[in-house]
């Protein structure tokens, strides 16, 4: 395989050299992949350049920083589109055991000792691929296809809302891995409530009426009472004479 190098960084790599058969540490990639209950997913993969510059990574020294800062524009754009090719090719998303395409690509450099941001003072450099997708509808399940010639093994760390699973995966070439089961929030059941019949009153109703119908029953218990007394205290005060009181 053939990639421009600068200058500076192909000179390193040559200077290299006579070490190079077995003397290099294999190189691997990490893959994070983060779900979330609404359906959704990130994925930050951590690429070593020496797995898309030589057939057999370990032919080579690690990529020092200056071999990325001292690229042109356009020698970037063909370094991320290598990168690119290469985790197509490798890396295979299935869903529910079925294969889905790659969402696209955001890649970056990054400090491979730390994982951070590159610096003049970076050592090594990695580069980090970041994606994000949707879940297809019905998938309870997550796994990666590795390819036979990714030349190098992989690190599966997945994980739902942030939680990472207990251990991750190691997967190497050929290899695929094993099931995360994807736990998806299920969308709130939709409780339709029956209009109550038009002869059934709510409860509180009929307890106002029961309220209004005894209080009425009442008032004409008391009125009648009162009407009662003034009647007898009325006729008693006018009451015909009886004969006995005229003959005495």
């Amino acid at each position: 395989m053939t990639f421009p190098f600068p200058r500076t960084a192909l000179a390193i790599l040559a200077f290299a050299a006579p070490g190079l058969a077995g003397a290099h540490v294999v190189p691997n990639m990490t893959v994070e992949a983060n779900f979330a209950a609404e359906g959704g997913y990130s994925l930050r993969i951590n690429v070593d350049p020496r797995t898309f510059l030589a057939a057999d990574p370990t032919t080579l020294p690690p990529v020092p920083g200056s071999w990325y800062r001292e690229q042109t524009p356009e020698q970037l754009a063909a370094t991320h589109e290598k990168a690119g090719e290469y985790l197509s090719r490798a890396l295979g998303l299935l869903f529910g055991g079925q294969k889905t395409p790659f969402p696209n690509w955001a890649i970056q450099a990054i400090d491979g000792e730390n994982n951070t941001p590159l610096t003049a003072e970076t050592q090594e450099v990695h580069l980090l691929a970041s994606a994000k997708g949707r879940v297809p509808a019905g998938a309870a399940s997550f796994q990666i296809d590795f390819a036979k010639d990714a030349n190098t093994t992989l690190i599966l760390l997945p994980s739902h809302g942030g939680k990472a699973a207990p251990r991750p995966q190691v997967i190497f070439p050929g290899e695929t891995s094993r099931a995360y089961p994807l736990e998806t929030s299920p969308p709130a059941p939709t409780t339709v409530v029956a209009p109550a019949p038009a002869s059934q009153q709510p409860a509180s109703l009929f307890s106002l009426g029961l309220v209004i119908t005894l209080s009425v029953a009442v008032l004409f218990l008391i009125v009648g009472w009162r009407l009662l007394r003034r009647y007898r205290h009325h006729h008693r005060a006018h009451h015909w004479p009886r004969p006995d009181d005229v003959n005495n």
